[in-house]
């Protein structure tokens, strides 16, 4: 209790980022939830720290593997963020693309999809192209592309993305492997199996060595490319 008699959330608050960090989706969930609804009554429903509470309790929810939720509660989060920090603030922006991501995998990437291509423009035109939220943005914009059937837009924003990527976060950052990767599977899926061949053929020793054997990038680079080499008779 505070010295008012009034609940204190700073110890509520800590159990949730101690949660949080330690990755335990379902009881950051659990505490963020009841951090909320203390704050929502101590503070009021619009203070920086509720909308902090709100927003960590929607991506947890999420992360516990309930997407739709996630989803629902950004939608609902982002008109209270948008009136509170403005249209182009950080935490406006950052609320927009993990509203699109939630969207997305809940299942709906078309709405996703509508999600990222308003927002890319925003967040290119003041962070730049190539920072690193743009380029995680871009390619979540080229995998809900692959998604709906678009796979010459996807291979198209991997073909650019992945080099960029290399440039930018270094040849061995995993978010620059993963571009490279899906762009292996996009130039298969537009109908040409030898170039994806050649791509992951120059990839896999990349992820073993960086990543390790048994990283789930290794695996899935490793079994495409055996894969397709079965496949082209190799």
């Amino acid at each position: 209790m505070g010295p008012g008699g009034e609940f204190d959330p700073s110890l509520l608050r800590a159990l949730a980022e101690e949660a949080a960090t330690a990755e335990d989706a379902p009881r950051a969930r659990k505490l963020y939830a009841a951090l909320l609804q203390v704050l929502q009554q101590v503070s009021g429903p619009k203070h920086p720290n509720t909308l902090d509470a709100q927003y960590n309790l929607a991506n947890w929810t999420g992360m516990a593997g309930d997407a739709a939720d996630a989803c629902a509660q950004m939608a609902a989060l982002r008109t209270l963020i948008e009136e509170g920090y403005g249209p182009g603030d950080d935490d406006t922006l950052a609320l927009r693309a993990h509203h699109a991501k939630w969207t997305w995998l809940a299942g709906d990437a078309a709405t996703a999809l509508e999600l990222y291509a308003a927002l890319l423009p925003v967040i290119s035109a003041a962070l730049g192209w190539e920072h690193s939220f743009v380029q995680e943005v871009r390619a979540e914009f080229a995998i809900c592309s692959a998604l709906i059937g678009d796979v010459t837009e996807s291979r198209q924003q991997f073909s650019a993305l992945a080099p960029e990527a290399e440039r930018v976060l270094g040849a061995e950052h995993l978010a620059t492997l993963a571009a490279w990767y899906h762009l292996a599977l996009m130039t298969e899926a537009a109908g040409n199996p030898v170039g994806a061949r050649e791509q992951l053929a120059a990839l896999l020793p990349v992820v073993k060595r960086v990543l390790g054997p048994r990283h789930p990038i290794t695996h899935f680079v490793r079994s495409s490319f055996f894969r397709l080499d079965q496949e082209l008779g190799r």
